[in-house]
């Protein structure tokens, strides 16, 4: 964090490679209410980009964002996971999925955006030559949730200016209903809609306007072009929001923070340089259980999911229901869908079950969007 010379103070997030200025997002309560469906919309030219590692279920997420919010074309740098090949041959796949395969990568926290930055290079000039109007830039733990409809999206990126690169959204961030939570699209409906109740980020995604003079990734979160006059517009949560399942899997949060333990769990300064504290914890508690004696792995991991159970788990984290929403949006579009169970090719490995617990009390019912 650094000061400007009028004394307002700026955030500037660096990694190895990168320094960028990030707006502190507001804490507030999203709302997903307010917008018109829009049926006769003119449709944009949409693409994704996005790295991906060992998803939980990447055809779920291209069958819906292909089918349901209307993506053209992914742009995908698919790390350590060959396995996706024999899904990405196959029909439609093979047509609409431009994929890259990069082997023997790490998981670290910050090259891991300085990474993400050159693929999004990559996939904007790719994207143009495909004619792609708009890029999103998700991971494969994010769905794009349109409230009003695909329509109102699509109208809503038609009407932005034409000096207008960055069009950016809110997210929302997913709770499991149960500690065996294994398919999250599909058994996530309760979400964090309080910003200052998330465990993760807080400050949206962007869809970028391909066509935009040097238009690049400015972090994880925005696209920047040569032009800053009127480069970034919010497009209301009514319209467009990003859905973010992170760590929602018990399974797969061990996984994850216990590479990132063995990247970063010993060192101090790149503890005190993350930004979320379920980051922190988290890093310390998985970490925690490759260390300790056998006589004390049980306390151990107890303890762990007791970090995770308070920050990811419906009944377990302390939220009032203003700060909560049910989406059942996403689960209901792939239940339309019909799509194949996968198979065990095509399926990302499984990392060890959750300890088992005793049953959790019921919610009281959320308003459903």
């Amino acid at each position: 964090m650094a000061s400007s010379k009028s004394g307002a103070k700026k955030f500037y997030h660096t990694t190895s490679q990168q320094a960028y200025y990030m707006r502190p997002s507001e804490a507030k309560v999203v709302s997903l209410e307010g917008a018109r469906p829009v049926d006769d919309a003119q449709k944009v030219r949409l693409g994704i980009v996005s790295m991906t590692k060992r998803p939980a279920d990447l055809e779920q997420w291209l069958a819906y964002h292909r089918r349901v919010v209307g993506v053209e074309k992914f742009f995908l740098q698919i790390e350590d996971t060959p396995e996706l090949a024999a899904l990405l041959l196959r029909p439609p796949w093979n047509g609409c999925v431009d994929a890259t395969f990069v082997a023997k990568t790490h998981r670290d926290y910050f090259v891991q955006m300085d990474r993400q930055a050159v693929n999004v290079a990559c996939a904007v000039e790719r994207a143009k030559a495909h004619g792609i109007e708009w890029l999103l830039h998700v991971d494969d733990d994010e769905m794009l949730h349109c409230p009003a409809g695909a329509g109102a999206m699509h109208a809503a990126l038609s009407a932005l200016p034409t000096q207008c690169c960055d069009a950016h959204i809110k997210n929302l961030e997913a709770l499991a209903p149960a500690p065996s939570c294994t398919k999250p699209f599909e058994e996530c409906v309760t979400f964090v809609a309080s910003t200052s109740k998330f465990a993760s980020y807080t400050n949206g995604k962007s869809f970028g306007r391909v066509g935009a003079p040097g238009l690049r990734a400015h972090g994880p979160h925005h696209f920047r072009g040569d032009s800053l006059n009127g480069a970034t517009r919010d497009l209301p949560p009514s319209i467009a929001v990003v859905l973010h399942y992170e760590s929602v899997a018990y399974e797969r949060w061990t996984t994850k923070f216990s590479e990132l333990a063995a990247r970063h769990g010993h060192d101090a300064k790149i503890l005190e340089k993350l930004p979320f504290p379920f980051y922190r914890a988290s890093l310390s508690a998985v970490g925690r259980l490759t260390t300790v004696s056998d006589r004390d792995k049980a306390k151990a991991a107890d303890d762990a999911f007791r970090v995770w159970s308070r920050s990811k788990l419906v009944g377990e984290c302390a939220l009032a229901q203003k700060d909560k929403v049910v989406v059942t949006a996403i689960r209901d579009a792939l239940a339309r869908l019909n799509l194949p169970e996968a198979s065990e090719a095509d399926r990302a490995p499984a990392a060890a079950p959750p300890p088992k617990r005793a049953s959790l009390a019921a919610n009281p019912p959320l308003p459903k969007i």
